[in-house]
Parts: structure tokens; sequence; C-alpha cells
């Protein structure tokens, strides 16, 4: 299980680091102060590979500027940074990015809860421009949650899938087990609903081994 921590403060790195976490989420939407010197700093301060996520408000962020304003943030952090979380309405500036070398994680988040050729509709958008989608979504009821699960198993792969809300928390313990490459986790100021701390997730993950 591949356990990604997002944090909103360069301050809180020495403690994220000590939960030794697969990647570490960096949420430029929720912090304050100029963004790529936190970004430097918290690479001068660790080799965990580091996500850049600039989320929308739309999609459950705090970021709302236009497509152009958000190239003109990220851009010059991804040199520092190993993934850059790319919307679908961002996807324009994706090749630039790529062109650094840097990959893609290809994402969207929906308060629906998609059918399965939807499901696959997106997942083919996603990976039309990013290396790893990222498709998140809320299920209603428990067979919407079984719908989920079955199309992360026979997804092809890489892919990431998770859910939306704090009614269906489980399922980002669960959908790793059908094959979704992370799961987000928090490390004392959740930056979504539902987020297990990471130390909850890395004892759930020991449980289901």
């Amino acid at each position: 299980m591949k356990i990604v921590v997002s944090v909103e403060n360069a301050a809180a790195i020495d403690e994220v680091t000590g939960y030794n976490p697969t990647f570490i989420e960096i949420r430029l939407d929720r912090m304050e102060g100029d963004l790529l010197d936190q970004v430097r700093a918290i690479r001068e301060k660790t080799d965990i590979p580091l996500i850049a996520t600039l989320r929308s408000r739309d999609e459950g962020g705090r970021f709302v500027g236009d497509a152009d304003l958000w190239a003109r943030i990220v851009e010059p952090i991804a040199r520092y940074v190993d993934i850059v979380d790319v919307e679908a309405r961002y996807r324009d500036h994706a090749p630039f990015i790529k062109s650094q070398g840097i990959q893609i994680l290809a994402s969207l988040h929906t308060n629906e809860m998609p059918t399965q050729p939807e499901l696959g509709r997106i997942e083919e958008m996603l990976r039309s421009y990013g290396d790893i989608p990222k498709i998140v979504v809320r299920p209603k009821t428990r067979e919407d949650l079984f719908e989920l699960v079955l199309f992360t198993h026979q997804a092809q792969k890489p892919i990431c899938t998770s859910i939306m809300g704090a009614e269906f928390r489980y399922a980002r313990a669960v959908l790793p087990l059908f094959g979704s490459e992370f799961t987000f986790c928090h490390a004392g100021t959740p930056t979504a609903e539902g987020q297990y701390h990471v130390r909850e997730m890395r004892q759930i993950a020991d449980l289901l081994k």
C-alpha cells in the first residue's frame, strides 16, 4: 500500500518524515506565503518523493484562479517535485510539465457517482494527458462503492481511485487492496473529509496484510 501524507505547512515536514510515507503531497492551495520558497524548503529536508497539488475549489480545494494562473504558480515549482497533480481543466499545461521529466497525476474529483461506462471514459480522458489517472467520486450507496471497487480492480494499471466524504471512509483502505495506486492520509490536519491519520492507516495496512 503506497501511503501519501498530505501537508499544508512546510513546518510539519519533520513530523511527517518521521512516519516515512511513500509520498508527501504538498497542498499548495492550502498554504500561505511564498509557495516556491516553501516547496524548496520541503525538498531540502527530505528525499521522500513529492506530489505538488493546487486543487481547485470546484474539486474540493481552495484555488479559484484560471488555468493560466494555475500554470504560473505550478510550473516554477514542478522542478522541485516528482509528480504534479493536474486536474482535467488544466491539462493544456501538462505537456510542459512532462517535458521537465515530471510525472502527471491526472485527476478528476466529483460529488457524483459515475456509472461504469462513465468511469471508463473518465479514465481514458485522464490517461490522454497523464501518467496516472486519479478518479475521486462520492458513492451514495454500498452498491455504488461495490461498482467503484470493481472498476478499480478491472482498470488498466496504474490507477488511483478514492472517495469524497466520510460516510464510506473505509474505502480509502479498501481500494488499494483492489489496485488503487495511492491512499491519501494526513499527519495532524486533514486536507479532505474522511482522511485517516497516517498512523491509523499504517495500522490498518499492517492488519490487512
